[in-house]
């Protein structure tokens, strides 16, 4: 349970500054189980959920950057497959096409967003989602969200991937993007230093328990040897 906590304080504290990022939570859920008997009785376990409430909208002015106010991800395209992120820190690749710090080419109507050369009146998202480039509408941005947000798996790099249990992506009625803006990690730094210190305060604790355990033991050991 420990290392478990651990875990996840560390990922936290590691992401503070990471755009987008949602912190983990740890909590108890009642469950059935059954005895061999066919009866049923409730026990607690833990289980680990996403908290995807929204970050504080950092403005950055800068033309490729974006924020998702509301429920919904951003959909890329990387070698393992459709991935999604709230991460929007995206730039323009050699062929004009929207990627992601990585690299991965990030989509719009379902195909790779390509920004042709602006000549001086610049590049802007319109509030339903659709680029202009020198005042003509070149693509949109795809913005889905899933039936069952904590259905959905976790990966590195600030990415999640679909599941059976997240069910199939949809378009998001409600979210809406913010150019020029970043979605900051909606971990608490003070919050998560503290859970911290107190998780090492209960490693010690624990750690002192078991030395206690293992010096009676020891000494049980040898006054019975004595005894013999």
């Amino acid at each position: 349970m420990l290392e478990q906590k651990l875990s996840v304080l560390s990922n936290e504290v590691s992401n503070i500054k990471t755009p987008g990022f949602k912190r983990q939570r740890i909590t108890f859920e009642e469950y059935f189980l059954k005895q061999v008997d066919a009866t049923k009785r409730t026990a607690k376990g833990e289980v680990i959920k996403g908290d995807f409430s929204q970050g504080t909208l950092r403005e950055t002015r800068n033309p490729f950057d974006f924020a998702i106010e509301g429920e919904g991800f951003f959909v890329v395209q990387t070698p393992s497959g459709i991935r999604y992120t709230r991460a929007g820190n995206f730039s323009l690749n050699a062929q004009n096409q929207l990627v992601t710090q990585e690299g991965y080419l990030v989509l719009g109507d379902g195909a790779p967003i390509t920004l042709p050369d602006t000549t001086g009146k610049g590049i802007w998202l319109s509030s339903d989602g659709r680029f202009y480039v020198d005042e003509t509408d070149t693509a949109g941005i795809d913005i889905v969200t899933f039936k069952n947000l904590n259905g959905l798996k976790r990966l590195g790099g600030n990415l999640w991937e679909q599941t059976q249990a997240s069910g199939p992506p949809r378009p998001s009625e409600t979210a809406r993007v913010r150019q020029g803006f970043l979605e900051e990690s909606n971990t608490n730094p003070l919050e998560a230093m503290i859970n911290l210190v107190d998780l090492f305060r209960e490693y010690e604790a624990l750690q002192r328990t078991l030395k206690t355990q293992d010096e009676l033991d020891s000494k049980s050991a040898t006054e019975v040897g004595r005894v013999g």
